[in-house]
């Protein structure tokens, strides 16, 4: 979003061409910086004008190839938790291909509707940024996989989940999708063969946000090793307590923005606090436990939970929730993935 164009006081003037900008979508021009009052160019213009270009996300989808390599996951750095060790080897086989920034509001209302926004961060955007390019959040676990299965369909994909008793994801309601513990939910399926969207594994997500740094025995943040450098990176203690316009602030060195920070991002795993400790001797595409009763989530958010504020937002940092877990106090969205099946 920027001004691009200023028109002297005449009569009519013809909608001007748009920039191109990567990664995003031209949505129309504005006549406020904010972008919120859409300029009609059927009327005559009676004053000098300044116009604003309004930019949307396109989803940009990074591809990864780990295969045949093995990664050190875990930590030993000095803010290393107890869940994050001991340091194992895992050896990703699939090629996936990650978005490169969280799914925004305006993604999400493409699919649910913009009735169906559940985030609380709906309006006051920092200056300069775009409502719709905020991250959507107060996301519960079984939409997140809702959005997967139904963006998929969306453009013409394989869904990956199969929830037992749910035959049309296309048309299934935001409103039957459950606030409240679901076993039918809780027992549902992912086949990571399928081409369609899917939250990434913990173990796809800590290589991604790595983004090839594989230190373990030092603090990793997504895109630096060093805690000065963070807020360059990462939307944190220093966001004012609120979300902010995706991809504003560097990339990791596999061009994936804010894996560090911003909001919390649902991953495909039962969570389990010993499950290093099952893995201890390495693992191959691991996904989690076989069932729980919470679900994990990486990255950290705006609203930090704990002191210090970057120990969450480091790589290597686990957190799990009830599949239910939708509060803004710690604010959760999510991260799309796809198998790279050609």
């Amino acid at each position: 979003m920027f001004p691009h164009r200023r028109w002297e006081a005449a009569q009519l003037q013809p909608s001007p061409p748009p920039r191109n900008k990567i990664n995003y979508t031209f949505d129309g021009w504005y006549t406020d910086s904010a972008c919120t009052d859409r300029f009609d160019f059927a009327t005559a213009i009676t004053n000098n004008t300044t116009l604003y270009a309004k930019w949307l996300t396109a989803i940009v989808m990074i591809r990864i190839d780990p295969t045949g390599s093995t990664f050190k996951m875990g930590s030993t750095g000095s803010m290393a938790q107890a869940n994050e060790k001991p340091v194992h080897d895992v050896t990703l086989t699939r090629t996936y291909e990650m978005s490169n920034h969280e799914v925004t509001q305006y993604e999400w209302a493409a699919v649910f509707g913009e009735e169906n926004n559940p985030s609380s961060f709906k309006d006051k955007p920092a200056a300069g940024e775009v409502q719709e390019n905020r991250p959507v959040e107060s996301v519960n676990w079984y939409m997140a996989i809702a959005y997967c299965n139904k963006l998929s369909l969306k453009e013409g994909l394989t869904p990956c989940y199969t929830v037992s008793g749910i035959t049309d994801w296309e048309n299934l309601a935001f409103s039957s999708i459950p606030t409240t513990d679901d076993a039918t939910w809780n027992a549902a399926t992912c086949n990571f063969d399928a081409n369609g969207y899917r939250l990434p594994t913990e173990a796809e997500w800590e290589y991604a946000a790595r983004g090839g740094i594989a230190d373990t025995d030092k603090d990793v943040w997504a895109g630096t090793t060093t805690e000065s450098e963070l807020d360059d990176y990462a939307w944190h203690k220093s966001s004012d307590g609120k979300t902010h316009e995706v991809m504003k602030l560097k990339p990791n060195d596999y061009e994936l923005y804010d894996m560090s920070g911003n909001v919390w991002e649902w991953c495909w795993d039962w969570a389990n606090a010993d499950q290093y400790t099952t893995d201890k001797d390495g693992v191959t595409n691991p996904t989690g436990a076989a069932s729980g009763s919470s679900r994990a989530k990486r990255g950290s958010s705006c609203v930090s939970i704990s002191s210090p504020y970057s120990m969450y937002a480091r790589v290597s940092a686990r957190l799990q929730s009830p599949p239910t877990e939708a509060s803004n106090k710690s604010p959760t969205g999510l991260r799309v993935v796809r198998t790279v099946t050609e």
